[in-house]
């Protein structure tokens, strides 16, 4: 096969081994599935496996993982999945591989959707507010810097369009599947992102992945079901509320930023604009807590004023000076894995 899997994992040893068992169920011929492993502990049936390429990373950072999976990779088309997702039928993945005939093709959004409904995400609470999407939701969303955006278009403050459909091209993608030409990745990518995980700070990374694919060439949205996401309330994104708020609140100001630089526009347009929309979002989180007063939004409520507090001192490294560190760091992961292997 032409194609290389990564799968960046952490602490979920059972759902990994479920994911690479499938993998090697399915596909025959397939070169090695890449294994960056930041948990507490080794996995030694990952590590023995002959049919794997299994190495630990250094720094609890999914951006940073993919990059070491990235630099181990040989094939032209890579396949980055998380390790709780599940394939839904083994010929989707022939068939979107067959999509990279077109050389045009950067990259492939692909479509998943969640296994259960029931998930940590279902933990946070909805507006109480414009709750239908009407004309006055509509309103709401283009006088509180949050518009409706185009069909599969990617904005400021991470605000993005509905999916296509009939594989039209996206400027974003699903970070926890998603499909790419090897030559397209981390080109023209600021790594100052690993910095912003390292911290934990970092959400939305995939929408920076996708939109810096787009700027490669052709995005594509592949609307057959490929995933199913397997979330059984083990996310390390949501298990502390005010801490994913908080994570969300500063990554809209990176997303912005990030957004204007590819486009080679003026960051300070990132900057006004992000204050703006989080001047009404906190608003919004403050009247619907006046509505509904609960534990749970007002966690919301503090860990979106923090994060937009943390926003304000950020300094943005638009000349992507961390590439060398990053890269080195990397480096050393690579060679620890060659010491042992």
């Amino acid at each position: 096969m032409i194609i290389d899997i990564i799968i960046a994992t952490y602490n979920r040893h059972k759902k990994v081994l479920e994911l690479v068992n499938q993998i090697l169920n399915y596909f025959s011929g397939l070169n090695k599935i890449i294994i960056v492993d930041s948990s507490d502990s080794e996995n030694q049936y990952l590590k023995s496996n002959p049919n794997i390429i299994y190495i630990r990373s250094s720094h609890r950072n999914q951006p940073y993982q993919r990059y070491i999976g990235y630099l181990l990779s040989k094939k032209e088309i890579l396949l980055f999945i998380d390790d709780d997702v599940e394939i839904t039928d083994k010929q989707t993945i022939y068939k979107l591989i067959k999509k990279f005939e077109d050389i045009n093709i950067s990259g492939l959004a692909l479509r998943i959707e969640n296994k259960h409904s029931d998930t940590l995400l279902s933990r946070i609470p909805g507006t109480q507010l414009f709750k239908k999407r009407n004309v006055f939701w509509q309103i709401k969303g283009f006088l509180s810097g949050y518009p409706l955006l185009p069909v599969g278009k990617f904005g400021l403050c991470g605000n993005r369009g509905i999916y296509p459909r009939n594989e039209d091209r996206i400027e974003y993608i699903n970070g926890a599947a998603f499909a790419a030409r090897r030559s397209a990745m981390f080109q023209n990518f600021n790594f100052q992102l690993f910095d912003i995980f390292e911290k934990g700070l970092g959400m939305g990374e995939d929408a920076i992945i996708g939109y810096s694919l787009s700027k490669q060439g052709k995005l594509i949205y592949y609307d057959e079901l490929v995933f199913l996401h397997n979330d059984q309330k083990d996310s390390t994104y949501i298990i502390n509320i005010e801490a994913f708020a908080k994570r969300v609140a500063f990554s809209r100001l990176y997303l912005s930023l990030e957004k204007c630089r590819l486009d080679n526009r003026r960051l300070i347009i990132a900057r006004l604009h992000y204050h703006y929309y989080m001047f009404w979002r906190l608003t919004g989180l403050v009247l619907n807590y006046l509505i509904n007063m609960n534990k749970v939004r007002l966690q919301m409520l503090k860990g979106t004023f923090k994060g937009w507090i943390l926003a304000t001192k950020f300094k943005f490294d638009r000349q992507n000076m961390k590439f060398k560190y990053w890269h080195d760091e990397a480096v050393k992961d690579l060679s620890t894995k060659i010491e042992h292997s």
